[in-house]
C-alpha cells in the first residue's frame, strides 16, 4: 500500500503524539507511525502541573499528586522541599502515552501501528518504508518529525550515531506507599546520577542511573539495601536515557524531537514535559513552512535552561562531597524557591539567574 501525506511522524510517544495533535488539529495531512500501542515506557511518570495546563490534559490522568520531594544526601541529609503552589503529578506512562494518541486521531491524524523500516530523499519528498503486521506500507511525505527515542532507527537510517547515554534501572513494588517524591544520591549506588522511589499507580517505583551499565544491578541491590526496601526482586527494567548535548535538531526537513533528539533535562532527567514541548515546537516549524525555525524556537525557549541545569549537575554530581554541599544548600528558603522556578515553572529569566548566582557564591 502507498501513502501520500504531508508529515509522517514516527513514534506515538508524548512528542510524537503531541505533534501529530497539533498539525491534525490545524488542517495539516498527517500520519503517525507507532511500532507498539501497548507498550509501556519504564518511567517514574512524573510531569509538572504546568503541563496539564499548557496542553489541556484532563486530571483524571492524574494517578497520585505529589506537594512535595525529599533529598537525601549521601551522608544521610535530608531535606524536604514543599512544592506548592505547584504541583508533580504522577501518570500512568501507558494510559497517558494512549491518551495522547487518541488525542492525536481525535484530531484527524491518521494513526498506523508498524515499524519504521528506512527513509530515503527524492527531490523535495521523502519516501519511508513502514512494515504493520499485516504488510510494508510505503509512505511519502514532505516533512518526518523523528519522534522514536532514544534507539531512534530515524537517526541510525540518516547516519547519524545514537546519543550517548545513561542507564537507568528501575521496578515497581506494592504493597507500600511514599508520601513524597525521594531523590538519593551518593556514589555506592548512583555515581553522577540519583536514585530515587516515587509514589506510583499501585505501591511505588524505585530505580538508579548510572553510565556504567555493567553495574545496574549491584547499584540497584546497594540502593534497596540503604532505603531498607527488602522485598524479593520484582521485574526489573534496563533503559537508555539520552544524555543532552543540544546538537541535533534536524537534517534537511526531518526534525528531531523529544528522546530523539537528547532533550532529556540534566540534573532532574524530566523528559516528558520536553517531549510534548519539542512536539508542538516541531509542529510550528512545519506550519510556518521551515524546519530549520525548529532549532531556533527550540534554543530561544531551552537553550539557557539545558545549559544551566547541566552546569549545576556536572559541578555538583562530581563527587559525594559536592553532592553532600549541593543538598546542604537547598536547605535555603531562596534557593528553594529558584530551584522550584527552573523545575517546575520552567522559568529561567528571573531564577534561573539568581540560582546560579546562589551556588556560585557558595
Amino acid at each position: 500500500m502507498k501513502i501520500k501525506t504531508k508529515v509522517l511522524v514516527i513514534g506515538g510517544g508524548p512528542a510524537g503524539a503531541t505533534a501529530a495533535s497539533v498539525l491534525a488539529r490545524n488542517g495539516i495531512d498527517t500520519v503517525l507511525i507507532e511500532k507498539n500501542l501497548f507498550f509501556r515506557k519504564p518511567c517514574g511518570g512524573g510531569i509538572p502541573s504546568l503541563a496539564f495546563e499548557e496542553f489541556y490534559i484532563p486530571r483524571d490522568q492524574i494517578q497520585r499528586e505529589v506537594d512535595a520531594v525529599t533529598l537525601v544526601s549521601p551522608g544521610d541529609m535530608r531535606v524536604k522541599v514543599e512544592l506548592e503552589p505547584n504541583k508533580l503529578f504522577i501518570v500512568d506512562r501507558g494510559r497517558f502515552d494512549a491518551f495522547l494518541r487518541e488525542k492525536a486521531v481525535n484530531s484527524g491524524a491518521n494513526l498506523i501501528e508498524g515499524r519504521f523500516i528506512s527513509s530515503e530523499q527524492s527531490e523535495k519528498l521523502h519516501t519511508s518504508r513502514i512494515l504493520t503486521k499485516d504488510e510494508e506500507i510505503e509512505v511519502r511525505s514532505e516533512y518526518i518529525i523523528a519522534a522514536d527515542g532514544v534507539n531512534s532507527r530515524v537517526r541510525l537510517s540518516q547516519g547519524i550515531k545514537l546519543h550517548p547515554a545513561i542507564f537507568t534501572i528501575s521496578e515497581k513494588i506494592s504493597g507500600m506507599t511514599a508520601e513524597t517524591c525521594e531523590f538519593w544520591f551518593s556514589s555506592l549506588h548512583a555515581p553522577g546520577f540519583y536514585s530515587w522511589v516515587f509514589p506510583s499507580t499501585e505501591g511505588i517505583s524505585i530505580g538508579t542511573g548510572s553510565r556504567e551499565p555493567q553495574k545496574m544491578k549491584h547499584f540497584h541491590e546497594t540502593f534497596k539495601q540503604r532505603r531498607r526496601l527488602h522485598n524479593r526482586a520484582t521485574k526489573m527494567s534496563i533503559y537508555r536515557v539520552p544524555a543532552w548535548r543540544g546538537d541535533l535538531y534536524r537534517q534537511g526537513n526531518i526534525i528531531f524531537a523529544g528522546d530523539s533528539a537528547g532533550q532529556v533535562m540534566p540534573l532532574s532527567y524530566e523528559g516528558i514535559y520536553f517531549a510534548m514541548k519539542s512536539g508542538e515546537l516541531s509542529a510550528e516549524a512545519v506550519l510556518r513552512g521551515d524546519a530549520g525555525l525548529y532549532e531556533k524556537i527550540w534554543k530561544d525557549k531551552f537553550y539557557t535552561l539545558f545549559l544551566t541545569a547541566a552546569k549545576i549537575s556536572s559541578h555538583f554530581l562530581k563527587n559525594d562531597r559536592r553532592s553532600e554541599k549541593f543538598v546542604s544548600l537547598l536547605q535555603r528558603p531562596e534557593l528553594q524557591k529558584a530551584g522550584k522556578a527552573l523545575w517546575l515553572m520552567k522559568d529561567f529569566r528571573i531564577h534561573g539567574l539568581n540560582l546560579i548566582n546562589l551556588l556560585g557564591d557558595a
